[in-house]
């Protein structure tokens, strides 16, 4: 007696042209749920040494995007009813990794399994066949691939609330750092670099030394002065 596919909530794979995840260009289900899923998260941290300093100062230098990884299975013996072979199944998850002729870049994912969610790219594949049939067509294959998170500007904006007033942090300069550049990088806009000057108490805003330490504060509503 053979599974039907459809007897059991699958994991799925929606396709979309664009970062905004309103084009949907077709949808992916695993025949066999993953027995496995690695997520991984990473933040990156900058260490400059102060002139004078016995150590170097350590700073946050941002998040890298969120990743996951799948190990998927393909069966084409039989076990599963379906009219696609191994080879055509897996094909249609490898051309996620394929960029579309028109916009020069890759599909755009979301997956989604019982309350699991991720938005991403395919980012790679890793493929084994493992059984041939006689006229070598593969029978059954396994792959382990793996997504990365990609999330809208305006969507990252408001999920890090950059407009909130208790915002406060720190900022280590570094070779080429100008006050209006940090100033457009923290608060989108170089014409916070008055503010930015004025909680520092920089008598000279042009210069800024390496090994420097900023004070960010609190963006305020309305002109930046």
């Amino acid at each position: 007696m053979t599974l039907d596919e459809n007897q059991l909530a699958k994991l799925t794979i929606e396709v979309y042209r664009d970062q905004r995840y309103t084009e949907l260009a077709g949808i992916w289900k695993a025949l066999f749920n993953p027995t496995e899923l690695a997520f991984s998260r990473k933040n990156r941290y900058s260490n400059e040494q102060p002139a004078g300093a016995s150590r170097p100062a350590t700073s946050y230098a941002g998040g890298e995007p969120d990743q996951i990884s799948i190990d998927f299975f393909f069966d084409g013996t039989g076990v599963v009813e379906g009219s696609q072979t191994v080879r055509a199944r897996l094909n249609r998850l490898l051309d996620l990794t394929r960029f579309q002729s028109d916009t020069h870049m890759p599909y755009y994912v979301h997956l989604y399994w019982g309350d699991f969610t991720f938005r991403g790219v395919l980012t790679a594949a890793e493929v084994a066949y493992q059984l041939f049939d006689r006229a070598g067509e593969p029978l059954r294959a396994r792959v382990k691939a793996t997504f990365q998170e990609v999330i809208e500007p305006e969507d990252l904006a408001r999920a890090e609330r950059r407009e909130s007033p208790d915002l406060y942090q720190t900022w280590l300069v570094s070779e080429g750092d100008t006050i209006d550049a940090i100033a457009h990088r923290v608060y989108g806009s170089p014409d916070y670099w008055r503010p930015l000057a004025a909680a520092n108490r920089l008598v000279n805003p042009r210069r800024l030394d390496p090994g420097d330490v900023l004070m960010l504060p609190p963006k305020v509503s309305g002109k930046a002065g």
